[in-house]
């Protein structure tokens, strides 16, 4: 059976076709071959394994597919009902919530704790000579609130809960099961409630129109002046230009980034300028762990299809392949 692999990042590569199962062949393809021959491989691929930004035309040139999978948390620049027209079942990946809680988790210590201020004084030679305990904080006993309780919200939910004894508020606009926000504790609120109470927010919330530029300048108003703003979600539900000026402002105390509006991040960006940020490079589902279990959630999916089941992860409104065959 053919796979396509379109736009595979690099650390995937080698692993995917090293562990091939038998009865499986593996195309590799980068954005830079031409688009007619994507769609001409695609043509007569049982399987789609994708990065992101694959061209709309190469999915719809795939007649023949059982089953695309998305190895990241999104799906690329293509609609959902873009997705549920292709007719087959389309999963996003879930494995990488863990490395991308523990990530939203250091950037809040990190901004609690002032590491990189720290670091700069010893730099300078200052042995806490000018250290203001008052403008150092702990996580414990402190209201985390988390924008988005997806399988990463709820990751991060459940360490500063059970981990560092915070509290925690949720906001989702999706129905979250009472069970769930019982288990890790938090207490659902409005998205004004949130911002208002909130000493660390924590977006993990995909993209779509209703997230969209989401917090805004309204919204940041809403916040503690010593509050802090985490996004691992994505950099649009932010409004940035508003982020910077309250920053610079000093109307919130900090922000740890790992996405942004436009990425990579402009090098003139003021968020490289301000001694309260910390940004990272959309890095936090990063690591050698999540690589390998993705890479196990490919087969395993694939497997799961051809036996007629329901694959993890899938976003569609299909979620059987139409076809099965035996395995």
């Amino acid at each position: 059976m053919k796979i396509l692999f379109v736009n595979p990042l690099k650390d995937y590569i080698d692993r995917i076709t090293e562990s091939v199962p038998d009865g499986f062949e593996v195309k590799i393809m980068s954005l830079d071959s031409d688009v007619s021959e994507m769609c001409e491989e695609a043509a007569d691929a049982d399987f789609i394994i994708s990065g992101v930004d694959v061209p709309e035309d190469v999915f719809r040139a795939a007649k023949n597919v059982k089953f695309i999978q998305y190895m990241s948390s999104g799906y690329g620049q293509l609609s959902l009902p873009v997705l549920n027209e292709l007719g087959v079942p389309v999963a996003q990946m879930k494995t990488h919530s863990i490395s991308v809680a523990e990530h939203a988790l250091t950037l809040m210590l990190t901004l609690l704790r002032r590491i990189p201020a720290s670091m700069e004084l010893m730099r300078e030679g200052k042995w806490r000579q000018e250290l203001d305990e008052t403008s150092y904080s702990e996580l414990y006993g402190k209201t985390v609130g988390i924008v988005g309780l997806g399988n990463i919200g709820r990751w991060v939910g459940k360490i500063v809960h059970h981990g560092f004894g915070a509290n925690v508020v949720f906001y989702d606009n999706a129905e979250i099961p009472l069970t769930v926000s019982e288990l890790i504790s938090a207490r659902q609120v409005s998205l004004s409630e949130l911002m208002a109470v909130s000493d660390v927010v924590c977006l993990s919330v995909p993209l779509n129109e209703e997230s969209d530029r989401m917090i805004g300048r309204d919204e940041l108003a809403m916040m503690k002046r010593s509050g802090v703003l985490v996004n691992v979600g994505r950099g649009e539900v932010v409004d940035e230009t508003a982020l910077i000026e309250f920053l610079r402002d000093g109307r919130i105390a900090g922000a740890g980034l790992d996405v942004y509006q436009s990425e990579p991040l402009d090098l003139s960006s003021e968020l490289l300028r301000l001694d309260q940020v910390v940004c990272t490079p959309h890095m936090a589902g990063v690591g050698w762990e999540n690589v390998q279990r993705r890479i196990e959630t490919v087969w395993h999916n694939f497997d799961t299809v051809l036996r007629g089941g329901v694959p993890s992860g899938v976003i569609t409104t299909v979620k059987r392949a139409a076809v099965t065959v035996d395995a």
